[in-house]
């Protein structure tokens, strides 16, 4: 009788039946790690994932070897911290990378926050200072006059979270070891070595 049941099953009725047990071993197979964190924590993946307790951890955010803070212009509550990651001279060009990290003290956790956003609704104006030779490198742009640097409004993170922003500039001559980096009129990080 057995026999005569599996001579009946249309091809429709197997592949059903093959669809199920493959849903089941794949919900069985799940295993306790895919599950969230029993204290709350979100667990993120990539090299700069770590678990942490209601914060969002950036991934593939580059290292900052130096850091420094001000506070957030305007009427939000909090600081603005800045990371230097690196000042490299290729040809004719120098590329400046840092990390902004907002820190408002009363922003919605998943409410996006751009550059803009923390300097109170305007692009900063990011320059390399030569204060041996007295000279300001800004931004280059490129044949149709757009600045080759990070776009203030569309550089966004949430808060608590670093987000990495880049700017090119002119490469200083030769002789020129040090520079200074400025954001507006505001001096972040001074004496900054260019790498070649």
């Amino acid at each position: 009788m057995l026999h005569r049941m599996r001579t009946r099953l249309t091809p429709v009725t197997t592949l059903t039946i093959l669809i199920g047990v493959i849903t089941l071993l794949v919900m069985g197979c799940s295993s306790s790690h895919d599950a969230p964190p029993a204290d709350g924590a979100s667990a993120a993946s990539g090299p700069a994932g770590t678990a942490q307790a209601n914060r969002t951890v950036a991934v593939d955010v580059p290292a900052a070897s130096r850091t420094t803070s001000f506070r957030a212009p305007g009427s939000a509550p909090g600081t603005i911290d800045v990371g230097f990651v690196g000042l490299r001279v290729d040809g004719r060009l120098t590329a400046l990378t840092v990390v902004w990290t907002p820190k408002y003290t009363n922003a919605p956790r998943d409410k996006e926050i751009s550059v803009f956003d923390m300097f109170g609704a305007h692009s900063p104006a990011v320059t390399l200072v030569d204060s041996v030779n007295l000279k300001r490198y800004v931004v280059v742009q490129d044949s149709r006059n757009i600045e080759l640097g990070a776009s203030g409004p569309r550089t966004k993170t949430v808060n608590n979270t670093p987000v990495s922003a880049s700017y090119t500039f002119a490469a200083p001559p030769a002789d020129v070891r040090t520079l200074d980096v400025y954001a507006d009129d505001r001096l972040l990080f001074d004496d900054v070595p260019v790498s070649r």
